[in-house]
């Protein structure tokens, strides 16, 4: 696997690429602790079974959801401003039609916990996929996204709950100056929560997938 990309900008500055690639982060963080956490499983574990297949659920929707906001806003504002990234926003596109299959797979596999390798597979097989997209989203549209330096207030506090949650979970495992340089770009009413917001998603991972690694990573690839 390459090195990542860089998080910041040249200038340190953090950006809606920096908010993009930390989940970039958090997704290949997400299956390498699936993927360890699954090899560890015995038989009759049935509170480790809950909890990895509750922890599925959360990686299921925070992928769709993504996938969803790129479709939806990200490639077709790329489209029309770099038309020439048309072609290979259709290959991302179709990438994440592909995801999909795989993702109902592992709703069965995690769902039963029956055959642990069927969910490993599965989770190997969405690794390579999804190492493929990712690092295409990051030569081809992470670039001009690094201009972008403002993230839009959250409309309520339903909006802003939901958002600290979704940033606790893509900040974990991020080095400290860049958890920095993107809480500049934050409003208030999202800082304020993004405490007990980490609290909350630190306590689950370690639940899920035992105490967090020392690494920290300043690129879209998580350091071990």
């Amino acid at each position: 696997m390459s090195k990542g990309t860089p998080l910041l900008n040249e200038d340190g500055s953090a950006s809606m690429a920096t908010l993009l690639m930390m989940s970039h982060h958090a997704f290949r963080r997400d299956l390498s602790n699936f993927e360890r956490a699954l090899g560890k499983l015995h038989e009759h574990e049935s509170s480790q079974a809950d909890a990895l297949r509750g922890e599925w659920q959360q990686f299921h929707g925070a992928l769709r959801g993504h996938h969803q906001m790129e479709d939806a806003n990200i490639f077709p504002a790329q489209k029309e401003q770099n038309p020439s990234l048309a072609p290979t926003i259709e290959r991302l596109s179709e990438q994440h039609e592909r995801i999909e299959p795989l993702l109902a797979r592992g709703d069965s596999a995690f769902g039963g916990m029956t055959d642990v390798g069927a969910a490993r597979e599965v989770v190997k097989e969405l690794s390579a996929l999804l190492d493929e997209h990712l690092r295409l989203e990051e030569e081809t549209i992470a670039p001009a996204l690094r201009v972008a330096r403002q993230f839009p207030p959250p409309p309520n506090d339903a909006a802003a709950e939901l958002y600290a949650g979704g940033f606790a979970w893509s900040m974990n495992g991020i080095a400290d100056d860049v958890i920095a340089a993107v809480k500049t770009l934050l409003p208030a009413s999202l800082l304020s929560r993004l405490p007990a917001a980490t609290k909350a998603y630190d306590e689950r991972s370690a639940r899920v997938f035992g105490p967090a690694k020392s690494g920290k990573s300043s690129t879209s690839i998580p350091e071990s």
